[in-house]
């Protein structure tokens, strides 16, 4: 039987910051295999990704699309299954691709939410409630000019975080449009599957897999990595490794932080403060303190209620990165050639392509190591639309030692999210 001999890759614009690919494995101009990665956009409108949808559906053999990837549960990845379903209603998924870390059946994968999901909610309320104080506190007409605009500085940054959060709640509205959420669309690609096979749909790195129809072309499943205690994962931005742009001090106290805002049963960390209760005023003792001097109209300015919450962008950025993370990345081997697909992976997730049970595993499976991958590598997926978390420097770029090398970043530029 003859091999693949060539591929068409198309990257669509789908109106906004999102990821959808259409590759077109070839025998002798003839295409053989389709594969989709990702259709989704960042708030982009229903008719701009329909468009895609629909050169989608007719690019394909027989309304077929033989396996579609989906690299991992965000509205720029996912919302094309929701906004232009109609299309793909008429569209047959041979096979669906998605990692270990959706497996609701995984017992790590149900670890990795349920954290992820507490965290969300916890922040939002510590958010939402100092948010409304705050909208409380300018409506009461201030006049002390400091604090007025301390307050205006701080409602926006709260509102922002609010948003960015919101894009990680899979139980919000996605994109304009439609009013079906994020995790609609997972489900939705899920029951599309002609294979139902879990083992044929949740993939963990070190696999090595071959498709019909695509002869000759090996997929390599580099990440997100399996470990048991997340640390790959929770590993969202190491300096070394990526191409920072400056230092980012909300990181460095990121555990801090979610540790105040979980909660803990005894009372140590409470919502409300990021001390210990032992430190806490008895009533008579705030009582005093607050009328003689905290409390005073005079030093209202100096108040510090919201000022250690001014981090809360960051931390609604780092579950951003959480998730990112948790993306499905692989790299598609064909005549010595690499085509790798990071998706959204940051430092954690392209650091264990190259762990010793990984590598170990590659190779058992018939497939090379992340190294010998990287070096061949002649198509690269720019990680994270371009963002200086979204590629790794000394275990990544650097070691994509090909003369010829094609990158190609799905972003409209100016609809980048602020957040």
């Amino acid at each position: 039987m003859k091999n693949i001999d060539n591929v068409i890759i198309r990257m669509y614009n789908t109106g906004s910051v999102g990821d959808c690919f259409l590759l077109l494995f070839q025998k002798e101009g003839q295409t053989t295999f389709s594969m989709l990665i990702d259709c989704g956009g960042y708030k982009t409108r229903k008719e701009d990704i329909s468009k895609c949808v629909q050169d989608i559906k007719e690019s394909v053999l027989n309304d077929t699309i033989d396996l579609v990837v989906i690299t991992h549960e965000h509205e720029d990845h996912v919302s094309g299954f929701n906004q232009a379903r109609t299309i793909f209603d008429g569209l047959t998924f041979n096979q669906v691709w998605m990692s270990w870390a959706e497996n609701q059946s995984d017992v790590l994968a149900q670890k990795l939410f349920a954290e992820k999901g507490k965290k969300i909610k916890a922040l939002q309320s510590l958010i939402q409630k100092n948010l409304t104080e705050i909208q409380k506190s300018l409506r009461s007409g201030i006049r002390q000019n400091g604090l007025n605009r301390s307050l205006k500085i701080r409602q926006k940054n709260f509102s922002d975080a609010l948003n960015a959060l919101e894009f990680e709640d899979i139980k919000a509205l996605a994109s304009p449009g439609v009013r079906l959420k994020v995790s609609d669309a997972m489900k939705y690609v899920k029951a599309k599957s002609r294979s139902k096979a879990k083992s044929k749909m949740y993939h963990k790195p070190g696999e090595v897999l071959e498709m019909k129809g695509a002869e000759g072309v090996k997929f390599h499943i580099l990440g997100p990595p399996y470990d048991t205690d997340l640390h790959g994962i929770k590993n969202d931005l190491q300096h070394d490794q990526m191409y920072s742009i400056s230092k980012r001090l909300g990181f460095l106290v990121n555990s801090f932080h979610f540790n105040a805002i979980d909660g803990n049963s005894d009372k140590e960390v409470t919502l409300l403060s990021p001390f210990s209760a032992k430190y806490k005023m008895d009533p008579k003792q705030e009582k005093k303190y607050q009328a003689e001097f905290y409390g005073a109209a005079a030093n209202k300015w100096r108040q510090i209620e919201y000022d250690w919450l001014d981090s809360a962008g960051e931390l609604a950025i780092a579950l951003t990165d959480f998730v990112n993370n948790t993306s499905l990345a692989f790299a598609i081997e064909l005549n010595n050639q690499v085509m790798l697909f990071p998706a959204d992976a940051q430092s954690g997730n392209w650091l264990s392509w190259h762990d010793p049970q990984v590598t170990k595993e590659l190779k058992r499976n018939g497939g090379r190591d992340a190294k010998a991958l990287l070096a061949k590598t002649v198509f690269y997926k720019v990680g994270h639309h371009g963002s200086h978390n979204g590629t790794a420097s000394l275990s990544g770029l650097e070691m994509m030692q090909e003369g010829k090398f094609i990158a190609f970043m799905p972003l409209v530029q100016s609809k980048v999210p602020s957040q």
